[in-house]
């Protein structure tokens, strides 16, 4: 669920929770987040602040997107327009709290010409 929830992780919930129920011990940070097989968990003042999944994860936002759904459906299930945010992460626009990206561009690199770029990476955070 945007903004809220992925991979059974809730925004805000606290990570020393978290880790325990995964049964990782409570100082095992890699690199500002805490890796849990096929997600990402960051937290900021021992809250989570943003989940991150990728290829081996099956859940789906509106039981339509996933990893490897392409631009053009992720456009087609928000009825939204997908652009390029300041951090050049994917965003499909006034669907606010999650962010994805995709496999590698080609041709000029633009949207239009890669909606067939297939999504390696969902992010879920507050917006």
């Amino acid at each position: 669920m945007p903004g809220e929830t992925s991979a059974g992780i809730m925004i805000g919930s606290k990570i020393e929770g978290m880790l325990a129920q995964a049964g990782l011990p409570p100082s095992e940070v890699i690199y500002g987040f805490h890796k849990l097989q096929s997600a990402k968990v960051w937290s900021a003042r021992g809250l989570v602040v943003q989940i991150g999944v990728y290829e081996g994860y099956r859940g789906l936002l509106g039981g339509k997107i996933g990893i490897g759904s392409t631009i053009a459906e992720v456009g087609d299930w928000c009825g939204c327009k997908v652009a390029e945010d300041v951090d050049d992460t994917l965003i499909a626009t006034g669907r606010p709290g999650w962010s994805f990206e995709t496999d590698e561009w080609g041709g000029d690199h633009t949207i239009g010409t890669n909606r067939n770029a297939r999504v390696t990476a969902i992010f879920v955070f507050r917006p």
